[in-house]
This record gives structure tokens, sequence and C-alpha cells, in this order.
């Protein structure tokens, strides 16, 4: 009787073993960890600073893009009210231009700006323009000077500011002629400063810049005089945009 269990028990044994070899085996799926969006990518260009006591935040781009001149431009003659200019061939001025705006028609426009020899540039690939082979080199790190003659002279390398809205008209450079405005005393921008304090690249291939900064702000002859304090600008540079 005892064989007899046991045989039974062993019949039992085999047969659950045979539905286990039968059942198919179900695997989990794996699951990805779930990537965190990197806060950094959601920043977008802003702008803030104090103008007559007043603190204005702008996060609104209006527009960006590239621009050439002719650099170091001399007053050769003047004929029948017409300048006529030379400048220096193997130059170009080039800049990179940022406008933002808030809902208060207050904008501004920055433009960094820097003379490049015609070898160290290439073609635009959207415009008939010539760009920096380094596009980077615009935006390192370091202290900017305020080009005081941008549109005039065109000899200064730095950063241009243009107010708009109820400000129409202020800006940190003199007026385009060369023969009926002088240059602009340097000392208007004695205490101004500007200063790129971090250029993160980000892991969209973009690259995320700040800057501090403060300057005076006029008519192009020099008069009206404002001062702009606390200034701070976060801007989104993508080389990878012809008009980056």
């Amino acid at each position: 009787m005892k064989s007899k269990i046991l045989f039974g028990a062993a019949i039992a044994l085999l047969f659950l073993a045979a539905c286990k070899k039968n059942d198919p085996v179900t695997e989990l799926p794996i699951i990805p960890p779930v990537e965190k969006p990197d806060p950094l990518e959601l920043l977008k260009d802003s702008v803030s600073y104090t103008l007559d006591g007043q603190k204005i935040i702008l996060t609104t781009t209006t527009s960006r893009g590239v621009l050439n001149g002719k650099a170091n431009k001399k007053l050769d003659s003047v004929v029948k009210n017409v300048e006529y200019i030379s400048d220096d061939q193997n130059t170009v001025m080039f800049g990179r231009f940022y406008a933002l705006r808030n809902d208060n028609r207050n904008g501004i426009t920055i433009t960094f700006l820097k003379k490049y020899n015609k070898s160290l540039t290439k073609p635009n690939p959207s415009a008939i323009l010539f760009e920096p082979v380094d596009k980077l080199d615009l935006f390192s790190i370091g202290e900017r000077k305020f080009a005081m003659d941008f549109t005039r002279n065109n000899s200064q390398n730095g950063i241009a500011l243009e107010l708009s809205g109820g400000d129409y008209g202020l800006q940190t450079y003199g007026y385009s002629s060369l023969v009926y405005h002088p240059l602009l005393n340097p000392e208007l921008q004695n205490q101004s400063k500007f200063e790129i304090i971090s250029l993160q690249k980000l892991k969209s291939g973009k690259y995320l810049l700040e800057a501090k900064f403060n300057a005076s702000v006029y008519h192009g002859d020099g008069t009206n005089i404002k001062k702009i304090d606390n200034g701070y600008l976060r801007l989104r540079i993508d080389t990878d945009n012809p008009y980056f």
C-alpha cells in the first residue's frame, strides 16, 4: 500500500513538471526610467533693468538677427551734403542683435558687435552676409565696452543698446553722420559695464547666456542722459540657426 502511495505522488510531481514546461514564460516589460526635463531648457530670453527708478522686465522676443557693416569708416569728403567715406576693405563689422519688449510698450535692442578680418569669417547660409567662423567667439565670458561709434565709424567692439516705446530715442551710441555730429565723449560711459557671466551648453546643443550690465543712455548727440542700473540679460543661443 505504501509503495502505491509513493508511486502516485511521483506521477503527480511528473504531471506538474510537464505542465510547467508547457506553460509560456511571461516576461515583465522593461520600463525605461523617466528622465526629468532640464529646467534650463525651459528658460526663454529675458532682460530686466531699472530706469528712472522703475524696474522694467521684458520677456517677449520681437526679433533677432545678424548684421554686417563697413568697419573703420573715415570721412573723405562732402559734396552737396553727400558724405563720401572710405573703410577697411579687409575687415567687416559683425553684429548679433536681440530685441525684446513687454506689454507696456517698453522695448530694448541689445547688439553684440565685433570687427573681424574677412579671413576669419564665412558666408552666412541664409543671406549675403559674413559671419565669424567661430560663432561663440562673440559671446565669450568676460567684460565688454559699449561701442559708442556704432553705425558711425564702426571702429569699436562691444555692446550697443537702444530703447524703444516710451523711452524711444535713448541709446548708448551716437548719430550715424560723420560730418554733422561729433564723436561722443567717452566719459559718458565711464561708469558703465557689461559683463557676460555665464555661457552654458544645454543638452539640446543650444547655449544659455547670462550677463549683467549698467549703462548711460541718451540721444545721439549725447543729451538727455539717463542711467540704466541693475541690468540682467538671459539669452538662448542656437548656433545651428543661421540667425542664432
